[in-house]
């Protein structure tokens, strides 16, 4: 049996139902993030939404699979709830953070993540990737025991003892080069 959630955790979501336009104060307008999953538990003290089972996330050009992925809501004001939050003005929640645990792929236009643990840290639009993480974009292979992986720009920082494999493509063999006047037997 599987779960569905369409997360609408941005004002724009709310804002373009009623025909509002968002006030992003000259910032991108957020994106829907849909979230399906085998299994799905509120935990309302916390601002916290764990996802088990075959989790997929989709968010614009970001996919991102996992075993399980907890989502952390910005704390409510005024002693608040996630679901009475939820159930206010606007119907939505900011997500501050989201771990995501287990067979981690990450997938950003040419870009390919793997990693045990990744946790994306939402104000500053990146992943800090755990657990034997690697990154691979246009065949070449980074990896490192922490990579943090940039989404809004094309760029991976690599910490601690870092390794990258470059794939070759488009670099010519010595036996694909020729003189003139010279020929290669």
């Amino acid at each position: 049996m599987g779960f569905f959630i369409w997360c609408s955790f941005f004002p724009q979501i709310s804002n373009a139902a009623s025909g509002a336009s968002p006030d992003t104060h000259g910032e991108e307008p957020p994106v829907v993030t849909i979230i399906k999953s085998d299994h799905m538990l509120a935990e309302n003290i916390e601002n916290k939404i764990h996802f088990s089972g075959h989790v997929h996330l989709v968010k614009g050009h970001l996919k991102l699979t996992a075993d399980t992925l907890d989502v952390f809501f910005v704390p409510p004001g005024k002693g608040g709830t996630l679901m009475e939050n939820m159930q206010g003005k606007s119907g939505t929640q900011k997500v501050q953070t989201m771990v995501a645990r287990g067979h981690v792929v990450i997938l950003k236009d040419l870009r390919q993540a793997f990693a045990g643990k990744a946790v994306y840290i939402e104000s500053s639009h990146l992943f800090v990737l755990t657990e034997l993480p690697v990154v691979i974009e246009n065949g070449d292979r980074i990896s490192g025991e922490r990579i943090t992986f940039f989404t809004r720009i094309n760029k991976s920082l690599v910490q601690g003892h870092g390794l990258m494999l470059l794939n070759g493509k488009g670099t010519k063999k010595k036996s694909d080069v020729s003189s003139p006047g010279k020929r290669e037997p």
